[in-house]
């Protein structure tokens, strides 16, 4: 045989090895994507089945049973208080209970994912966690984040695109110290849907699409398991979710990333989105905001009479209102019944009050006052009161019973 039959038979051979080993090497990588894929629907299967103030610590049991090789907590774990967070992914997610993986930070360490990329991979990651507290669960959430892989074989730039939702439960849908992304939550959209509020991170426009979503522990639970029924075949497709509305389909009808004002992504820049009928919202009229969901998300709510203002006052405070403080409806206010306090309705530039939301005097009224809920802004008895938009209500019976049924709507637990 001559040398150039070897060589062909040589070549012929390496490429089939080498054939033969990239075919390994996708099958493994797609096994990988759909037991991933598998595992994150079974978990979000078993988190819909939580009935909030109802599932009980034999129902965390056999959770943390079920889950126990994903899952931990810090600290203690008791029927009285426990955290239990389950984490699961991909490639590049590190499983707490697992060992380091070696060829994974090496991976990572020498920017190699790309190969990954090629051969169908995607970093993937889907977590849940409950909070059991005096024996039953009192808080729930869950996240999924999706790279939207790009397949280039150089270093530079070949960044991927990041898709990331996530969902907790709150007992108030209003700003609170606790929570960094406060000031994405309009009081609006109580009048389109008060059991949740959704925003996206101002700083997530050029590499990623982000969607945050807080629901209310009272919220209906079909209404919980549609807010949170993700679509886990962007674990495992082949065309690449690009979009966020791809990873949860409840998403289309937020707009959150259709505002014609946002910044557009640089690199990478995905798949073009089809066109929209999307239209800059209309603030709608504080009538249209139910009493019960603005009561269960006020810190302090409070009944007070409107006082006559003197002529000197007007010069000197414009738009400032003076208001006796007649008794405290929710959490006790920093202000005592009796207190004559300086107020501030809620001003949009030069844009009068909406009817409705004035200070009038000698009119018994509710107002809520903006309280404690920002880390420079600590409430005093001589801080003066002042109201965001739609802060205002008239005190009547049916408004108190109103605001009864909401403050019912609040537990013991932050936040």
């Amino acid at each position: 045989m001559t040398f150039r039959k070897w060589a062909v038979r040589i070549v012929l051979l390496a490429g089939g090895l080498f054939s033969s080993l990239v075919l390994i090497t996708f099958l493994i990588v797609q096994i990988q994507l759909i037991m991933s894929r598998w595992r994150a629907e079974r978990l979000s299967a078993d988190m819909h089945q939580i009935r909030l103030y109802q599932s009980t610590w034999a129902d965390a049991q056999r959770l943390m049973h079920r889950w126990g090789a994903w899952g931990h907590y810090d600290g203690s774990c008791t029927a009285a208080n426990c955290h239990y967070a389950i984490g699961m992914g991909t490639i590049r997610y590190q499983n707490p209970n697992a060992p380091r993986r070696a060829w994974v930070e090496w991976f990572s360490a020498h920017d190699r994912f790309n190969l990954y990329y090629w051969l169908g991979g995607r970093d993937a990651v889907f977590y849940a966690s409950f909070t059991v507290h005096d024996g039953t669960i009192w808080r729930t959430g869950s996240g999924i984040a999706v790279d939207v892989p790009v397949k280039r074989m150089r270093r530079e730039n070949d960044w991927p695109w990041s898709l990331s939702i996530s969902a907790e439960s709150r007992q108030r849908l209003h700003r609170t110290i606790e929570d960094p992304f406060s000031y994405m939550y309009s009081e609006d959209q109580l009048a389109q849907h008060p059991y949740y509020k959704v925003g996206a991170p101002s700083g997530c426009m050029i590499l990623c699409e982000m969607e945050i979503v807080y629901y209310s522990t009272h919220t209906p639970p079909a209404e919980i398991e549609r807010l949170t029924s993700y679509n886990f075949s962007c674990f495992t497709q082949f065309i690449a979710c690009a979009h966020i509305d791809d990873l949860l389909p409840a998403s289309k009808e937020w707009h959150l990333y259709d505002d014609p004002y946002q910044s557009s992504p640089t690199v990478p820049i995905p798949p073009p989105r089809p066109k929209s009928s999307y239209v800059m919202p209309i603030q709608p009229p504080c009538s249209k905001i139910p009493v019960w969901a603005h009561a269960r998300d006020v810190r302090y709510t409070l009944a007070v009479e409107v006082l006559p203002t003197t002529a000197d006052d007007e010069k000197f405070d414009p738009g400032m209102a003076k208001v006796r403080v007649v008794a405290s409806l929710k959490e006790p206010a920093p202000w005592l019944p009796g207190a004559i306090v300086r107020t501030y309705p809620y001003r949009n530039g030069s844009i009068p009050p909406e009817e409705g939301q004035e200070l009038v005097p000698e009119k018994p009224l509710i107002v809520f006052p903006v309280g404690n809920d920002e880390k420079h802004d600590i409430l005093t008895k001589d801080s003066p009161i002042k109201l965001d938009r739609c802060g205002v209500l008239q005190d009547t019976p049916e408004i108190r019973r109103e605001l009864e049924k909401g403050f019912a709507l609040n537990d013991t637990l932050l936040p």
